[in-house]
């Protein structure tokens, strides 16, 4: 037996295609949110403390339009970032919180892949599960070394997992062993 209590099972916690959708849908509501924010509130109020001082008025001629520009492209990089939290969030959230799925499978491949970035030292090591559900499609899982190394191929038994943007394994209950 197989089991975990981590929700990940040693995947990346979320799906990057459906991260862009996502981001997306976060924001196109904050922009207007901070934008308005930005030049209904912030930006006539630096208008206002900078038109106080008689001195001043000639910088401010020439800072007025850089000012504005510096806000607008500002509120465009929060908002970019919010929305980036906002989908990451998101993602997770559903992810941690979907339906909990069990069907018999057999597990028919055990595969580690070694990776290596370009131009880097580092190499990174992906413990990969392959199932076979009972309507014959297959599953694949990357998980975690002390998961991987509990099973062996050709074990049939109750395959656990979530899905919402991508499979992620839970447990495997063996009930078979062959060979």
């Amino acid at each position: 037996m197989v089991s975990d209590t981590s929700l990940d099972g040693g995947a990346k916690v979320f799906n990057f295609k459906r991260f862009w959708r996502d981001w997306l849908v976060a924001f196109i509501p904050i922009l207007p949110v901070l934008l308005m924010v930005y030049i209904l509130i912030i930006y006539p109020n630096l208008r206002y403390e900078m038109s106080q001082y008689n001195e001043l008025n000639e910088i401010y001629r020439s800072l007025n339009a850089t000012t504005f520009r510096y806000g607008l492209i500002l509120s465009g990089l929060v908002s970019s970032f919010l929305a980036f939290l906002c989908a990451a969030l998101y993602d997770t959230y559903k992810t941690r919180f979907a339906e909990v799925t069990k069907v018999p499978a057999k597990l028919i491949s055990k595969q580690i892949n070694n990776r290596m970035a370009p131009r880097s030292v580092m190499i990174s090591v992906e413990f990969e599960l392959d199932f076979e559900l009972e309507n014959k499609e297959i599953k694949r899982f990357n998980v975690k070394p002390n998961q991987f190394s509990m099973v062996f191929e050709n074990n049939t038994g109750i395959l656990t997992y979530r899905e919402h943007s991508k499979s992620i394994f839970v447990d495997f209950d063996v009930l078979e062993i062959n060979g």
